[in-house]
């Protein structure tokens, strides 16, 4: 870079130093210089000034200034000045000098624009502070380096245009200042690029989403490389593409969008690119299919088709049912409500996404146009959708009376497909005029040769030809608009793809002349767009219909057209005309049929019935044709008949050849359909008798065997029968390709339909000429009835057939059962598209069960983990919509019949959308449709109520919403209808479950019906009151008042009213929009409704388990009383199992606090004693009672809280037992109750015996103080005896001793008879009893001989009278004296054990025996049903006092021998006569005092401790420990027992668990304890636990007590009140041990502690000596863990009053008894009066049985068995639900047949032959299954895997 001043022409003069004086110029301008001089850091003086000269050849200034600077103004450019620079300063002075050149600037922004190939424009901006009129401007042009042009230019001109330049080349430009004197400033380079030649001759080809674009290479020097850029735009986008060619094929365009193209020639010149003007050209992209399928986001539907399932899924319902958010949701709402059978279905809006502002200004209408023509999305849809939903879509569409596609367009392909499948499905029902009155046709449509007439468009039509027919086809009093017109919404949106398109629909007349436009049904077809563009559809509607309207304006144009038409059928010509004459002259050369001219004042009415005229007049004399031959046209024309593909043929021919040799359906279902005939028939009405057992039979139980023994037999006989070779064809059908195998089901129905319509057409007609016929007698019109009723044939029953085949070979698996494995599996996968399984089969009333369950096993394989199903079911009397209103809420294609055609339930499965599933919580809704109610079928039979109630209960018991569908024409069936389902509902919410309903009342008409209707709800509701009043009193259950007592109900919401269906008059009448709106509503108040459940989703499995249940249970005819489920029963044994645990740390919590407040109780008379102060232990207890009171209400309150919160937690089928939660509650507070009283009795009894011994402790405390001071003073005296020996001392001290005894004058305390008391209180207690009783009272010389021999009630002696009686009632005795004598061996075990508790408390007799006797008494008012008499009470209660009376007395002597104060004073003579030696010979006694101190007053207390402690943990390890299941409930307890029993095989075993429950149970814990803790010492673990705890806490409060005080007895003292609630105080030990110690108190503490550590080893040698556990667990004297667990799994120990089974139910204060396996009454020692012999009877079927019992509690009357429960109100025995359930009796029983009837004196029982039949395995399946054990080890198993 330059150096500026150079640049400048600077110069300087000055000889000075350079640094202070020269001159510098900072700014040099072409008009003024700026200088400065001197220092620049160094400001001038104020009294400096200098002189400033500046000059040239023109011109000499001078200036002065003050300043070391100056500007100078006014100068010339280009010139140069010498300027001087004088400093005047002090009269002294001092010059510089200098030259500068002024500048001359350069133009500025110097640039280029290309203009074309040869043309640049040059820019520039002139230079400023420069007088433009001293310069001008030259330009140079540089080519390759050479100058190729020059242009001067003046000062006023700022461009310049070059042209002839060369294309793509590099020059360089140069620009510069000249002045006028020619001076040049410096110049201004530019470098310019000139454009390389653009394209040429630009073509476009257009596609649909791609066009061609081809032009001309402007290059021809091939070494020159370039390349092209093409730009393609829209309004949304642009994109471009390079590309070495003169062509390219733009693809991914948006179709019917305006695009600009623009080609560019791309060259690179030295590393620069050049890029040519564009070539532009604009092109909008035509239609197709793919687009608009884009644009509904359809696109990959056109290969992968739409299937009905994806359409059917329930999704999120729009906000707005009219209006879709976008193009892409148009086809869902449509769908929706087309699938809903809504008339308004094409009736929709696409929400415009566009700013309103942007929307006014717009000018182009298809712009604003938001949406598509309801035709395009028509045809759409129909390409999209596979052929099963086509035919839904083309149903649903004639259902609403919308005109269906007959030829389907591809305006891809120019093809058009002839839509026979899609029309396959539509049934149409008419009364042609030419029948009689009361004839109806119903037939296929494809199948009926119907008159065509074709209506299409030549050219434009001022005319709507689609208007005009909805006015020909619309009757009178309705218009309807079959074909879509402009008129309608969005019919103004220009078609895109459904020109082409030829749509059909029918008139079919109703039979009523004054109605009907045409006499005879007629098919209508009609051509959208116009016939010169679609030769191919036009020429097919010329050979198929019977005429053809051909609509044209403008017949001059299209003149030449018409004269080359040739067509077969009439050509009626319709136009639109002024001229009259316009007509005849085209007539001449075209000669149509008919003309129909319309001038333009015509009324459109009056043009309709001038059409209507002409049609009429042709079909007088017309062919007809049905579409199914239309097909045979089709293909010679190009046209595709959709159904013409390999797989729908294939399919086809396999249907056909199962039902093309049907011919009479009866006959055909009696020998191929067999299975499902007469067998299965009378093997349903042997298993629901098997239930029922209402033959009068004296041996149930061999009934029963009979019975099982002919349904196998059947079954056999089911299974023999070789499968017929029409199975297996269906089979084949089933087993092939999903594809095949959905056409092949397809095409079986539409022939069995097909076949089915025809026979009952023909059946009916019979009929009618019968009735008609007076004379005909009644028993063939009840023939044909039958044959009427048994001719309907369908799909449904070829899959019940399967399902027969399977159930018969699946119980013999055999060969056969290998082909069929696969079936429930093939089953589930059709019900995932949607095919509706019988569930119930109506016809033989019953359930399959085992092909039910394994096809939802498979279902439930095939969807997990997403296999949550809510049930939703409809019931209503039969023919009042109910499978409509199902089809038109789900969309789904329940069979509609306004007869009875199939019998049963169906069952069918819609999926939720996966967004949808976790709002509705559920993967699918399971919908029931139920045959309806009342039929006028059944009404004859005599169980035809009992069919109806039957089939309500099942469905009600398996959903969760139930819609009960009532029409209000039919009243009173309604009420029938409500009655058998309020049956049902309180059936349900006896049994767990409580289902929503919603009253569905159809017919309704009013806008404000539900508003004008709210008095007949309340009617309603009353009168559903009084039904569930009249239904419990039925069902015998009372507490149940009000309908909303059973089922959640509210009478605005659970109530809706729907319009009728039709709007007119069928066959021409659509669905009503209105009903087909509130079913809608319906539908989302039912998925609303799951959004928010009270109980969740089941899934396929327990869905299954209900169905078993449930079907199982209304087999019996008491319905509640017999249910029984396993989901129920694991609910219930789960809740017990938590309440158990519960109730478990409530009793562990309070025996902890027990055991510390007694131990403080204890320890408060010796407190007193040892410190000389009054405890007052009344107000103490009284403290503790206070305290106990608040540790009740928090642990009840946690109690009754951890009830509630697993109610309302979402805990597995909580809500199954939700009727069982007062239950426990109740339990829950009783248990709060009793162990309260115990505890408070416990403290009072503590505080009594604590009273006792303080008084006695005084006395002895005194005597011991009293003695120490007689020792002392005997020592001062010996002391000053010197050396007295040993003899010596022992003598002095005996003396001393005996005088001291005989001092005090101590008396023994007082001891007294216990016996005399016991016999005085029992002879108060008995003496009111009689006098046989006082007789008996009087024969005892003493109690303590009664007692000591086993009691025998047999040996007692008996009142004459009573004998006499028992003689009368012998039949009544027999088996009474093992009741009587079981139940008093019980009383006797029970007082007992009350007796050994009172006599393991360290006290004082204190009148124990009153108690014992009002134990004794209530135990006897428990036994009502054994009736014990007062003698044998009398004997009884003497027994059990003389055990009472030797036990008291010992008690009472053991209490005086080790409280008495002389004894205990004597006991300790030793150790004072050892501490007076030691006192007297000084020997020290501090380690020897400690190590008694620690043994004898320590040791015993931390055993204590131990024994005490370890009954909470034995019970809390046999808990949680390996034998945990056995003891969490009592069925499980009662499984464990009878699982050993059954492994033992031990008869003595079997024997006692029957007759001495009580005593076998508990012997049975107490093995199980010793079982268990005998291994790896569990004992001994436990034990040195608690040793360890103990000790560790005496350590500590020793330690923290060795400093405290300087007193021994202190110290000890202090360390126990430390510990006063774990360790009770010796002290007659400790005051013998510490009396006399002279030791050191800090030297004993320190020895003291080192004694902790020997007593904590000896005692661990001690506790390691013993290794008999059982002799452990015997010493327990407090808290024994083997009666806290008897009391949990006994429970209320009520059994059953016939069979004597223990109840299981959970809680002690549960309303009702039970018990999971009854057993035959032999077992309990019942036999026959007459044979002696056992009875084989179990209860469990006696209950369901017809037959009788009687007993005490009936007062010896016959009771019948169904009705126990007036007997015996609190026990629900549950009929056996298979004849396997009792199967572990069945075999116990007849395995020891004899050892029983020998152990009851009586003769073996006859056992059914099955009985011994029954294997091992069988009898321990018979536990898993009846326990539930399979699935409870199932869930603990996934607890552990987790």
């Amino acid at each position: 870079m330059e150096d500026p001043n150079k640049s400048s022409g600077i110069q300087n003069e000055d000889k000075e130093d350079e640094t202070d004086g020269h001159i510098r110029f900072t700014d040099v301008g072409p008009h003024s210089v700026r200088l400065e001089w001197g220092d620049p850091d160094v400001t001038a003086n104020a009294q400096q000034k200098f002189q400033i000269e500046w000059k040239n050849e023109e011109t000499d200034c001078t200036k002065t200034t003050h300043t070391n600077h100056f500007e100078i103004k006014q100068l010339s450019p280009g010139t140069r000045y010498n300027f001087t620079v004088v400093a005047i300063e002090d009269n002294s002075k001092k010059s510089f000098s200098a030259s500068v050149c002024t500048a001359i600037p350069a133009p500025d922004n110097f640039e280029y624009i290309s203009e074309d190939a040869t043309t640049v424009r040059l820019n520039w901006t002139s230079p400023r502070k420069i007088d433009p009129s001293l310069y001008k401007f030259q330009v140079i042009m540089y080519e390759n380096g050479e100058k190729t042009e020059s242009m001067t230019v003046k000062s006023n001109v700022n461009s310049i245009v070059m042209i002839d330049l060369l294309p793509a080349t590099e020059y360089k430009a140069t620009i510069i200042t000249k002045l006028n004197n020619d001076k040049l400033s410096e110049p201004a380079v530019l470098i310019i690029h000139t454009k390389p030649l653009p394209p040429e001759n630009l073509q476009i080809k257009n596609e649909a989403s791609s066009v061609y674009l081809k032009w001309t290479d402007p290059i021809i020097d091939g070494k020159i490389r370039h390349v092209f850029r093409v730009i393609w735009s829209s309004e949304a986008n642009a994109m471009e593409s390079l590309t070495e060619k003169a062509e390219i094929t733009v693809s991914s365009l948006k179709p019917g969008t305006e695009y600009s193209f623009s080609v560019r020639t791309l060259v690179e010149l030295n590393s620069t690119k050049l890029e040519s003007s564009p070539v532009k050209i604009s092109h909008r992209t035509s239609i197709t299919m793919e687009s608009l399928l884009r644009d509904l986001g359809l696109q990959n539907h056109l290969k992968n088709k739409l299937n009905l399932k994806s359409v059917l899924e329930l999704r999120k319902p729009s906000d707005v049912v009219e209006t879709a958010h976008s193009l892409r949701s148009l086809q869902w709402l449509f769908l929706r409500k087309l699938m809903m059978v809504n008339s308004s279905a094409r009736i929709i809006k696409c929400a415009s996404n566009c700013n309103p502002e942007t929307c006014e200004k717009s000018t182009n209408i298809d712009e604003d146009q938001k949406g598509i023509h309801p035709l395009d999305l028509i045809t759409a849809l129909f390409h999209c959708a596979d052929p099963f939903l086509q035919q839904e879509m083309a149903l649903k569409m004639s259902v609403c009376q919308f005109s269906v596609p007959l030829l389907l367009p591809n305006c891809d392909t120019n093809e058009c497909t002839l839509m026979l499948w899609a029309l396959r499905d539509i049934t149409k029902q008419f009364r042609s005029h030419s029948l009689e009155d009361d004839s109806l046709e119903e037939s296929s449509i494809v199948l009926t040769d119907l008159p065509l007439i074709s209506f299409v468009r030549l050219g434009k039509s001022s005319m709507s030809k689609s208007e005009l027919l909805n006015k020909l086809l619309s009757n009178r009093q309705h218009h309807h608009d079959t074909f879509f017109h402009k008129e309608l919404e969005n019919g103004n949106i220009p078609r895109k793809i459904s020109n082409g398109l030829v749509e059909m629909s029918w008139y079919l007349p109703g039979g009523e002349k004054s109605n009907d436009k045409f006499k005879e049904p007629v098919a209508v077809a009609n051509l959208r767009g116009d016939i010169s563009d679609f030769m191919v559809q036009f020429t097919f509607l010329s050979q198929t219909s019977s005429a053809v309207f051909l609509f044209c304006d403008d017949l001059e144009s299209n003149q030449t057209f018409l004269e080359s038409l040739r067509i077969r059928s009439k050509l009626v010509l319709v136009c639109t005309t002024d001229s009259a004459n316009l007509g005849d002259n085209l007539t001449q050369k075209f000669k149509p049929y008919s003309e129909i001219l319309r001038d333009r004042n015509m009324n459109e009415f009056k043009f309709a019935e001038t059409l209507q005229e002409t049609v009429v007049d042709i079909l007088a004399d017309s062919a007809k044709m049905s579409i199914e031959k239309m097909s045979k046209i089709a293909p010679d024309l190009g046209i595709i008949v959709d159904e013409n593909n390999t797989i729908c043929q294939n399919a086809k021919k396999r249907a056909d050849l199962i039902t093309q040799d049907i011919t009479n359906i009866p006959e055909y279902k009696m020998k191929e359909l067999s299975l499902q005939d007469k067998i299965w028939k009378e093997i349903s009405k042997l298993e629901k008798e098997m239930c029922r057992l209402k033959a009068k039979k004296q041996n149930i139980e061999h009934y029963k065997s009979e019975l099982k023994c002919q349904i196998q037999k059947l079954k056999r006989q089911q299974g023999s029968n070789d499968i017929r070779e029409t199975i297996y064809q269906f089979i084949s059908g089933l087993s092939c390709s999903p594809d095949e195998q959905l056409y092949f089901v397809k095409w079986m129905k539409i022939n069995l339909d097909n076949l089915t319509r025809k026979h009952l057409s023909r059946l009916d007609e019979q009929y009618r000429d019968a009735c008609k016929n007076v004379t005909e007698d009644n028993e063939h019109l009840r023939d044909l009835e039958k044959e009427i009723a048994s001719s309907s044939l369908g799909v449904q029953h070829f899959m019940r057939e399967l399902s027969q085949l399977y159930e018969s070979t699946h119980s013999q698996k055999n060969s056969k059962y290998t082909a069929m494995k696969k079936l429930p599996e093939i089953c589930a996968q059709l019900m995932l598209t949607g095919f509706p399984l019988e569930l119930i089969d109506g016809d033989a009333s019953n359930i399959p069960l085992t092909w039910i369950r394994d096809v939802l096993m498979a279902l439930n394989k095939l969807t997990s983990p997403h296999n949550r199903i809510r049930v939703v079911t409809v019931l209503g009397v039969q023919s009042t919509g109910k499978s409509t209103l199902l089809n038109t809420m789900f969309g789904v294609q329940f069979a509609v019949s306004s007869g009875r055609c199939t019998r049963g339930a169906f069952m069918l499965l819609i999926s939720v959308s996966e967004e949808f599933r976790s709002e509705l919580q559920c993967d699918y809704i399971l919908v029931i449709d139920t045959e309806g109610l009342k039929s006028l079928e059944l009404s004859k039979l005599a169980d035809s109520y009992e069919h109806d109630n039957e089939l309500t209960t099942v469905v009600v018991g398996l959903s969760d919403l139930t819609i009960v569908n009532i029409a209000m024409e039919n009243a009173i069936e309604m009420k029938d209808t409500l009655q058998i389902v309020v049956h049902a509902f309180l059936r349900m919410k006896e049994v767990g479950k409580r289902p929503c309903c919603h009253f569905v009342h159809q017919n309704t008409a009013g806008v404000a019906v539900h508003r004008n209707t709210l008095k007949e709800r309340k009617i309603l509701l009353q009168q559903l009151d009084e039904m569930t009043q009249a239904a419990a009193r039925m069902e015998k259950i009372g507490d149940n008042k009000k309908f909303t007592d059973i089922l959640d109900y509210n009478i605005d919401k659970n109530n809706w009213y729907i319009p009728a269906l039709w709007l007119g008059v069928p066959p021409m009448a659509p669905v009503s929009t209105s009903y087909s709106e509130e079913a809608s509503k319906l539908k989302d108040s039912i998925l609303n409704l799951f959004k928010e459940p009270k109980v969740p989703a089941q899934n396929f499995l327990e869905f299954e388990e209900w169905i078993r249940s449930l079907w199982k249970a209304v087999q019996f005819e008491n319905f509640i009383f017999s249910f029984r489920n396993s989901l129920v029963a694991e609910a219930y044994s789960n809740l017990c199992a938590k309440f158990n645990i519960w109730e478990w740390a409530f009793k562990k919590h309070m025996i902890g606090w027990y055991t510390k407040s007694e131990t403080k109780i204890s320890n408060l008379g010796v407190m007193s004693v040892r410190s000389r102060k009054a405890f007052n232990v009344d107000r103490v207890v009284a403290d503790l009672k206070h305290g106990a009171t608040n540790e009740f209400d928090k642990q009840e309150k946690r109690l009754l809280d951890q009830i509630e919160q697993y109610f309302e937690r979402e805990v597995e089928h909580v809500h199954y037992v939700e009727n069982y939660k007062e239950d426990f509650l109740n339990s829950a507070r009783s248990l709060r109750r009793e162990t309260e009283t115990d505890l408070r009795n416990k403290l009072e009894n503590a505080v009594l015996i604590q009273k006792g011994i303080e008084k006695v402790e005084l006395i002895k405390q005194n005597q011991r103080d009293t003695m120490k001071e007689k020792v002392l003073n005997l020592i001062s005296a010996c002391k000053n005896t010197k050396n007295l020996s040993d003899r010596q001392l022992n003598e002095e001290f005996k003396k001393m001793w005996d005088d001291i005894v005989k001092q005090f004058s101590l008396s023994a305390l007082p001891s007294y008879d216990v016996g005399k008391e016991t016999y005085r209180f029992l002879y108060s207690n008995l003496e009111t009893k009689g006098g046989a009783v006082r007789e008996m009272l009087s024969d005892i010389s003493s109690l303590d001989q009664c007692g000591t021999v086993p009691f025998c009630a047999t040996t007692v002696k008996m009142n004459i009278f009573k004998k006499l009686k028992n003689s009368l009632w012998s039949t009544q005795w027999t088996k009474k004296p093992n009741f009587i004598q079981l139940s008093c061996e019980r009383i006797i075990n029970e007082s007992t054990v009350l007796i050994l508790s009172k006599t393991s408390a360290k006290s004082d007799y204190n009148a124990d025996i009153q108690e014992l006797l009002c134990f004794i008494d209530k135990k006897l008012e428990d036994c009502k049903d054994t009736e014990i008499n007062p003698e044998i009470e009398a004997a009884l209660k003497i027994h059990i006092c003389g055990i009472a009376a030797r036990a008291f007395q010992k008690m009472h002597d053991d209490y005086i021998q080790s409280n008495d104060p002389l004894k205990s004073l004597e006991r300790y003579r030793e150790q004072w006569l050892a501490d007076f030696k030691d006192l007297y010979y000084q020997r020290d006694q501090c380690q020897n005092k400690a190590e008694m101190c620690a043994m004898k007053c320590f040791a015993p207390a931390v055993m204590e401790y131990i024994q005490k402690r370890l009954g909470p943990d034995i019970v809390d390890e046999m808990l949680t420990g390996e034998r945990g299941l056995d003891f969490s409930t009592r069925s499980f307890f009662q499984f464990a027992i009878l699982k050993q029993l059954l492994q033992e095989d031990d008869f003595n075993n079997i024997s006692e668990y029957v007759q001495n429950y009580e005593k076998f149970v508990t012997e049975w814990i107490s093995e199980k304890i010793i079982e268990h803790f005998s291994k790896d010492d569990a004992f001994l673990e436990l034990e040195l636990k608690h040793l360890s705890t103990i000790v560790n806490q005496l350590k500590t409060v020793t330690e923290s007590e060795k400093t405290m005080t300087n007193n021994i007895c202190n110290f000890v003292t202090n360390v126990f009140a430390f510990l006063d609630k774990e360790l009770v105080i010796p002290i007659d030990t400790l005051s013998g041990t510490l009396a006399l110690n002279n030791s050191d108190p800090a030297e004993f503490a320190d020895c003291f502690t080192s004694s902790i550590d020997k007593m904590h080893q000896t005692l661990e040698d001690k506790l390691r000596s013993v290794r008999d556990v059982k002799a452990k667990l015997t010493r327990l004297s407090v808290n024994r863990p083997q009666e806290e667990l008897f009391s949990r799994v006994f429970g209320c120990g009520k059994m059953c009053p016939f069979c004597r089974t223990p109840c299981e139910a959970g809680g002690k204060k549960h309303t009702e008894h039970f018990a999971s396996i009854h057993r035959p009454e032999g077992i309990g020692k019942s036999k026959w009066n007459d044979t002696r012999k056992l009875v084989s009877n179990i209860c469990s079927s006696l209950v369901a049985s017809e037959g009788s019992f009687r007993s005490k509690d009936t007062g010896y009357q016959w009771h019948p068995n169904k009705e126990y429960r007036q007997i015996y109100p609190d026990w629900r025995i549950q009929p056996d639900t298979s004849i396997e359930a009792t199967d572990f009796w069945k075999y116990i029983f007849a395995k020891y047949n004899k050892e029983f009837a020998k152990r009851c004196n009586a003769v073996p029982a006859d056992i059914p032959a099955d009985w011994y039949r029954i294997s091992v395995h069988q009898a321990n399946k018979c536990l898993d299954d009846a326990f539930l054990l399979n699935s409870h080890k199932n869930k603990d198993d996934d607890n552990i895997t987790k």
